[in-house]
C-alpha cells in the first residue's frame, strides 16, 4: 500500500513548479534501484549515451505488467534515488531524459527532482531498497 501511494505522490511532483527535471543530473551512480508499481524492485544499471540516459532494469515484471514510462527520482541534492516504472502514457510535456530497458522493451525516461520525504512514509520500508544492488 505505501509503494502505491509513493508512487502517486511521485507523479503529483510533476505539477510542482521547478520540479521536473529538463536534464539528467551531471553526476550518476552506476547502478540504482528500479521499482515496478504495484509489484517489486529490480536492480538496474546507470549509462549514458552521448545525449540520453539508458537505464538497464535486471529483472523482468510479472506478463500482467504493461511498462510504459520510467521516472528517475534524483534528490534535492540532485543524487539519484531510483527509477519508478509506471503502466501508461508519460506525464505530458515532461521533457524525454532517455529510455529505460525493461523486460526486452525501450520505454520513454523521465524525471523529478523532489525531496524523499515527500514520497515516502518513514514508518515503512522504501521505495528504492539500497540491498537491492548491493
Amino acid at each position: 500500500m505505501a509503494a502505491l501511494v509513493g508512487a502517486t505522490s511521485l507523479l503529483e511532483q510533476f505539477t510542482v513548479p521547478n520540479q521536473t527535471l529538463a536534464a539528467p543530473p551531471g553526476a550518476l551512480p552506476e547502478r540504482t534501484v528500479a521499482r515496478v508499481v504495484a509489484d517489486g524492485a529490480f536492480p538496474a544499471v546507470i549509462g549514458r549515451t552521448d545525449s540520453a540516459l539508458i537505464i538497464g532494469m535486471e529483472g523482468t515484471p510479472p506478463p500482467t505488467t504493461r511498462p510504459g514510462f520510467g521516472v528517475l527520482v534524483v534528490d534535492l541534492d540532485e543524487r539519484v534515488v531510483g527509477v519508478m516504472v509506471y503502466e501508461g502514457d508519460p506525464i505530458p510535456g515532461a521533457p524525454k531524459l532517455g529510455e529505460v530497458s525493461v523486460g526486452g522493451a525501450s520505454i520513454p525516461l523521465i524525471g523529478v527532482q523532489v525531496d524523499p520525504m515527500k514520497i515516502m512514509d518513514p514508518s515503512c520500508p522504501t521505495l528504492f531498497p539500497d540491498s537491492i544492488i548491493r
